[in-house]
């Protein structure tokens, strides 16, 4: 099998592996029970997963192809994304009520979720870098 057949089974993989590693991380952390407003978190988690089985074949075909800049890329693509998944929690201002965030914790949320973004998406890549190596090399030699 090779893997330029099976980019959007190695997406769908990776996705569904990204969904419940997150979900059971956030779980984990949750208050027991979830509060209510957990579903919103598990809902972005499950976006961000559907962004991941997007952006797989993309890093897939840049390894492959050894694309200038790619690793840099690949950095922008997850602060970009850890920025959007950040922006619809602070636009609602989710937490205490009686907490007033200061300009200061909206910098300090931002830089976190898209630092974690840059995290996700070098692992992803890195993960998928090996996994290309491996398969051309089974390939070479089957």
């Amino acid at each position: 099998m090779k893997l330029s057949d099976n980019r959007r089974k190695t997406a769908a993989v990776f996705a569904i592996f990204f969904f419940l590693f997150w979900t059971l991380v956030l779980l984990a952390g949750a208050d027991k029970p979830p509060p209510l407003g957990f579903v919103w978190i598990v809902l972005a988690v499950a976006v961000c997963a559907v962004v991941v089985y997007w952006r797989i074949p993309t890093y897939i075909d840049w390894q492959r192809a050894q694309r200038s800049g790619r690793f840099w890329r690949v950095i922008l693509d997850g602060f970009v994304a850890g920025l959007v998944v950040a922006l619809p929690f602070a636009l609602t201002g989710g937490g205490e009520p009686s907490v007033t965030p200061q300009a200061s914790d909206y910098a300090i949320w931002f830089a976190i979720v898209g630092m974690m973004g840059v995290f996700n998406s070098v692992a992803l890549y890195l993960i998928n870098a090996l996994v290309v190596r491996v398969i051309s090399t089974r390939d070479r030699y089957s």
